[in-house]
């Protein structure tokens, strides 16, 4: 494509600088990750975006899909906010699979060959390069998980005869909220109730008055004046630290890291999302036709996720209240204040549900990547069979820790829900690829078959009333109540083998064809095959 070149020009003393920008033709030689191979961008037919490691470290962020926002055309991201929590990505528009009501339209995230829903457990900084295939042409070599388009990952890598060299990439930071909603204060909320008419919201404002007394500044208006999202939002620190060894020798590269992650939430309880990697990735050339390799990484996170009723009921709060009430005698463990005290009928503060709900979760990840390569034809033909494995374990607590406040606003009894959750995914890879020239006549050919081997399992139970309510004692053991009707166990177990293809020609690097098809079988529909051809021709116009 046309760009401009980049001109280095000396100060010198000069007050005055004359820059005239020159045009330059820039990434047409340029190799970008498509499905199961490389292509340079002049031979491309299809919408592919590729965005490389230094402009994705730019921006802080423990998830690498929030990093791309703003640079890639065509891909929305919507960000969740929470810590850990993955965010909404869109590939020119929405699409429709699964279609099974569980609104989740992401796009196919492909790392390093294997298939992933989200990469929430990777870091920014281990990534060498993201391909964003935007189009049916580009795509359809996935198959029908290629519906919401792909993303293609590619991790960092060694180099051959390079020394080891020692990489630092890390950042230390505060996140405050901004652009909250203001809120009125107790003054204008006094008019507005005085003024609206209900002879109920005027009772409440003497009410407040009558329990907390009346403001010096204005007698009209209660000594209350609490602005509850000032009161629930706190300033909260992000940080990342990575840490990776590079380099090679004659026949070998290799990669070695290690990645720390922490964020807290900026809403005032335990809230907070902690994640460690370490990776590992090597490519040996045995010799002149052999090469193997391996690639893995381990991902170990913790999250405490917040109450997300908190922030309904700070919206929904009145000002002529605050956070405590020392009348309030009867309340524990904490003296937390009652709407229904001035007559409203709903309790309304926050920090009951914020204090009294722990919500935990342990998210553990593994995934293995191991490679054997031949060249068969040196530079023409070679074959590449791929075997991945990648494991998710999930850990999920839920407490509900007893309070009283009222009689009507309590609850007695601790409550505990734990689940756990195993993914299993396999995937074996084998390509045949074919790149020749004849004259002006340029032909890439990649024949390939892949099986994959999935399998889901669940279980989950709830009690109440533990009998001791310290941390260390929240497990279902302690609880002298199970719900039978809340205990599940569940799973399946999915297989599938696909056969695909693609071809790629260009004539005098002027006209361009390029033709993929998939046949995907599956045991998870009755109708076990589905086909999916795609094509795209270009002219070089410029040629």
């Amino acid at each position: 494509f046309m760009g401009f070149a980049t001109q280095e020009i000396p100060v010198e003393g000069k007050t005055t600088i004359n820059v005239e920008m020159a045009e330059s033709v820039v990434g047409l030689n340029e190799v970008v990750v498509v499905g199961y191979g490389t292509q340079k961008v002049k031979d491309l037919t299809s919408s592919i975006t590729t965005v490389k490691s230094e402009d994705i470290v730019k921006t802080p962020s423990g998830q690498t899909m929030q990093a791309l926002q703003g640079k890639i055309a065509g891909l929305q991201v919507v960000s969740a906010g929470a810590p850990g929590a993955s965010p909404t990505i869109r590939v020119r528009g929405i699409g429709s699979y699964p279609g099974n009501g569980t609104n989740n339209e992401n796009p196919l995230y492909v790392v390093d060959g294997m298939f992933f829903d989200n990469i929430d457990f990777l870091s920014p900084s281990d990534i060498a390069s993201v391909s964003v295939l935007k189009d049916a042409s580009s795509s359809a070599i996935y198959g029908v998980r290629a519906a919401n388009g792909v993303v293609l990952i590619t991790t960092k890598s060694g180099l051959k005869d390079q020394k080891a060299q020692i990489t630092y990439n890390g950042y230390y930071g505060t996140q405050v909220a901004q652009n909250v909603v203001k809120m009125a204060n107790a003054e204008q909320f006094t008019n507005w109730a005085n003024e609206s008419g209900s002879t109920a919201e005027a009772s409440f404002i003497l009410n407040a008055m009558q329990r907390y007394g009346r403001s010096r500044v204005n007698p009209n208006v209660p000594v209350p004046n609490t602005d509850w999202y000032k009161e629930i939002l706190r300033p909260a620190p992000i940080q990342n630290h990575n840490l990776t060894v590079s380099g090679g020798q004659a026949k070998t590269s290799y990669s070695i890291g290690g990645d720390y992650f922490a964020q807290s939430g900026i809403l005032d309880m335990e809230n907070d999302y902690q994640r460690f990697n370490l990776r590992s990735k090597i490519d040996y050339e045995a010799n002149d036709w052999l090469t193997i390799g391996a690639n893995v990484i381990l991902s170990d996170a913790t999250k405490h996720a917040e109450d997300n009723g908190a922030w309904g009921l700070a919206y929904f709060a009145v000002p002529i209240m605050p956070v405590y009430d020392e009348l309030n005698t009867w309340a524990n463990p904490t003296n937390y204040s009652n709407a229904k005290d001035l007559g409203y009928r709903d309790g309304q503060n926050p920090f009951v549900a914020m204090d009294y709900t722990n919500n935990f979760m342990k998210i553990r990840r593994t995934l293995a990547n191991f490679y054997i390569k031949l060249d068969l034809i040196p530079e023409k033909l070679n074959f590449q069979s791929t075997y991945n494995n990648a494991n998710t374990f999930i850990n999920d607590r839920h407490v509900l820790l007893p309070y009283y406040i009222a009689d009507d606003f309590n609850r007695q009894f601790a409550e505990i829900t734990k689940r756990t959750e195993t993914y299993v995914n396999k995937i074996w890879d084998n390509v045949l690829s074919y790149n020749n020239s004849f004259g002006d006549h340029n032909l890439g050919v990649v024949l390939g078959t892949s099986y994959r081997d999935e399998s889901y399992e669940m279980l989950t139970a709830a009690g109440t009333d533990l009998v001791d309510l310290n941390e260390q004692a929240w497990y279902l053991h302690n609880a002298n109540n199970i719900d039978v009707n809340r205990v599940d166990d569940d799973g399946l177990r999915l297989y599938g083998l696909s056969y695909f293809g693609r071809v790629s020609y260009n004539y005098s690097n002027r006209y361009l064809l390029y033709a993929t098809m998939r046949a995907d079988g599956t045991s998870k529909y009755q109708e076990k095959w589905g086909y999916f051809p795609a094509f795209g021709l270009g002219w070089v116009v410029s040629e």
